[in-house]
């Protein structure tokens, strides 16, 4: 009961705190207003080497502690046993679904005409089970294997999860759709769930595959405790400074628009911890970074992925950034790249808040790796 409570604060704040920031700063809310978006108008778009300038160094100077902890302490002989299992059978389905994916995502034949603009979900279901076989041949054990009731609510969340995004995305424009197909509003709140159903899944598998790296995990298994960081007090500090994000987007899009990548992040965090709920940061209090910056690296590794796949895609996505729409990586700035690891984080969160329905609430997979044989 608590947790539907939580997702309906969750969610009213979301959809509301925007708009009621543009009626108290006495603005109209963004033209044609829905619950269920895909926006074909594109934003406004411009490049400033300064701000550029400024955020790759602040970018820069943030992922440096990072980065040092992992190269001078990630000199770690792996155990043979993670190579001692061979790749299933089921990856090697995948592998061929996913290349065959890619070839008809990318080609133009007559004859796959009318699935041409679905491509999408076919490759990240083929991806998901390839990082799950991946994981299996290196731990013995997967989400798809020993949590499929887990893996299937996570489809099912990362679809009202991401057009949350959609419906933010009204009031900043920061991407676009190109080359929609026609359908009528049913057939495309279906077939447009369908492809957002794959976001989480694919986070979390690729979260677990990471957690089988004792070369990427070990450093940040014991680093710099943050005690003070996880209590209500600061909880209620997040949830007010997510909240204000929220309603400041609107206002001021073309500055305020990384909000909309950590404000969400703020909420969910600041209301687990309101609530005292076990959070999967809860562990940076005595020194575990390791979810953070796993699921950090698991969203910039999709994110990669996403990025390739959809830049030759009939239907696409594109993106319309202030400031910093230069030295693209495919269609995105490669400074957008940034707001993937936020976005890691938030996935993990909403996963976590998954589990609560579980019978028994677990710990995903990757959380257990200490006990993966030396």
């Amino acid at each position: 009961m608590l947790t539907i409570v939580y997702f309906g604060i969750l969610l009213t704040l979301m959809l509301s705190l925007p708009v009621f920031g543009l009626f108290i700063a006495g603005y109209a809310p963004p033209p044609h207003l829905t619950l269920f978006p895909i926006s074909a108008e594109p934003g406004e778009s411009s490049i400033s080497w300064l701000v550029c300038g400024i955020l790759a160094i602040f970018i820069t100077t943030s992922l440096t502690p990072i980065l040092c902890r992992f190269f001078k302490n990630s000199i770690i002989t792996e155990p043979e046993s993670f190579h001692s299992m061979r790749f299933p059978w089921w990856g090697w389905i995948a592998l061929l679904w996913v290349a065959s994916s890619w070839m008809l995502a990318w080609s133009r034949f007559s004859w796959f005409q009318t699935w041409q603009p679905h491509t999408f979900p076919l490759l990240w279901f083929g991806y998901i089970v390839v990082l799950n076989a991946l994981t299996f041949q290196r731990s013995g054990q997967c989400l798809l294997l020993h949590k499929p009731r887990l893996l299937v609510q996570l489809f099912f969340l990362s679809a009202g999860f991401w057009w949350a995004f959609e419906y933010l995305n009204q009031f900043v424009k920061n991407w676009h759709y190109v080359y929609l197909p026609d359908m009528s509003i049913v057939e495309y709140i279906f077939h447009t769930s369908i492809a957002f159903s794959t976001v989480l899944p694919a986070v979390l598998s690729t979260y677990e595959w990471l957690g089988t790296f004792p070369r990427l995990t070990r450093p940040f298994e014991s680093w710099h405790p943050i005690s003070w960081s996880l209590s209500p007090k600061t909880g209620g500090m997040l949830l007010a400074l997510g909240s204000i994000g929220l309603g400041l987007i609107g206002i001021w899009p073309m500055i305020l628009f990384p909000l909309l990548w950590i404000s969400p992040l703020c909420l969910l965090l600041g209301i687990q911890l309101i609530q005292k709920k076990h959070v999967s940061f809860v562990g940076v209090g005595r020194g575990d970074w390791r979810p953070v910056i796993l699921s950090a690296l698991a969203a910039l590794l999709c994110g990669f992925w996403w990025e390739l796949w959809n830049v030759h895609s009939l239907s696409h996505w594109e993106y319309t950034i202030p400031y910093v729409h230069a030295l693209k990586l495919f269609e995105m700035p490669i400074l957008g790249y940034a707001g993937y690891l936020p976005f890691g984080m938030t996935c993990l969160l909403i996963a976590e808040c998954a589990m609560f329905f579980q019978p028994k609430p677990q710990q995903l997979l990757s959380l257990s790796i200490n006990k993966i044989p030396e």
